[in-house]
């Protein structure tokens, strides 16, 4: 048989596999009332976090054709657009989407895009389902948080250090308005002496802030940094450090894993570090799905972008206010967890703690995140 019929017989099995379980996975949920709509989806496509945002794509894609798999008569268009990580890059993307795609609503992956287009999109008014942290303070807008609320989630990973009878730490985070949000809800939790050392985020020579680091009497340190720049740093400080501290990582470090394992190379030099995260636990059914249509497991935020996609479906109305509500209101098992939203449109967390063994991340099982 020629190679291009055994490619598309094997591409014919994955989508029966995939119609096949979209059945099983729509036929337990309420019918919704809907039509044929634009949702438009900017994420990271390219540069240095592209493989990030290419999977967060990929959970989009695989719910849009689930759906229309099943609803033929009224599909719903997605069209997607790249920002690169880059705000200019966003704006030209989101410009394209409302002014000559039309879009009714929109799934955004990256903090930079949601900050460079947030006052054109909140004056549209149209729906937003936003994958990463926003950089400013959210509000009560039409940009829901698809991410569980990562502000709630480092006050919980300071406590957890407090708890553990750590008094003083030295933080070292980028220079980004929303790192340091992080940064500063870690601290309300942790509520100890800290000793801190910022780093811009163009910087590309990390050697004189690990020296920095290093120096005195350190026991504990925190790392707060995008996960390419995080690499870099604990690799320069590993190299200078006399002994080895108690190391916290935030979430950032299960965001970038494979960054760190790319620059760092064997990461059992970390085992023993102690990293923050969230309880995001994949159904079988979308690990299935998505196996069978990218021939790969689901990766991180494959999951949050395949919710994304199913919270418009799930509250759209014809009204676009109407329609932010709903979402607003929304109240649903995701493949991700439970689809739930506080009164600022981030989604609630459910905070877990995990350490490092054998250069992989284990979770921590604890009665209360506090104990």
């Amino acid at each position: 048989m020629p190679i291009y019929m055994i490619k598309k017989y094997k591409w014919l099995a994955a989508i029966l596999v995939i119609v096949v379980i979209v059945g099983v996975y729509l036929g337990t949920k309420k019918p919704t009332s809907t039509k044929s709509f634009n949702v438009g989806l900017i994420s990271i496509l390219s540069g240095e976090y592209s493989a990030v945002g290419e999977n967060f794509r990929n959970g989009s894609v695989l719910a849009q054709e689930q759906y229309n798999a099943v609803h033929p008569d009224a599909p719903i268009n997605l069209t997607i657009e790249d920002d690169g990580f880059s705000g200019g890059k966003a704006v030209s993307a989101y410009q394209k989407l409302v002014n000559v795609d039309k879009i009714d609503a929109l799934i955004n992956a990256s903090t930079a895009s949601i900050d460079a287009i947030y006052d054109s999109v909140t004056k549209l008014g149209i729906p937003v389902a936003q994958g990463g942290e926003q950089g400013r303070v959210p509000t009560d807008d039409n940009i829901l948080g698809m991410f569980p609320d990562s502000i709630s989630s480092e006050r919980d990973y300071g406590v957890y250090m407090k708890n553990k009878g750590i008094t003083q730490m030295t933080l070292v985070y980028t220079k980004h308005e929303g790192i340091i949000r992080f940064v500063d809800a870690f601290k309300e939790g942790f509520q100890g002496k800290t000793t801190d050392i910022v780093i811009d985020s163009a910087e590309k020579d990390f050697r004189t802030h690990a020296l920095k680091a290093s120096s005195g009497n350190l026991t504990a340190i925190g790392i707060f940094m995008f996960p390419q720049p995080g690499a870099q740093f604990m690799k320069e400080f590993l190299k200078i450090a006399k002994s080895k501290p108690t190391i916290f990582f935030d979430t950032n470090f299960v965001s970038g894993y494979t960054d760190y394992q790319r620059i760092m190379g064997d990461l059992t030099v970390l085992d023993g570090s102690i990293v923050g995260g969230m309880k995001l636990e994949d159904t079988q059914t979308f690990k299935d799905a998505y196996k069978a249509r990218f021939g790969t497991d689901a990766p991180f935020l494959s999951d949050i972008g395949y919710d994304s996609f199913n919270l418009l479906v799930e509250t759209y109305s014809p009204d676009r206010a109407m329609w932010v509500a709903n979402m607003k209101k929304a109240d649903f098992q995701g493949v991700s967890g439970d689809i739930k939203f506080g009164s600022t449109g981030n989604r609630l967390p459910e905070t877990k703690m995990m350490v490092i063994k054998e250069g992989k991340m284990v979770d921590i099982i604890l009665d209360d995140i506090g104990k």
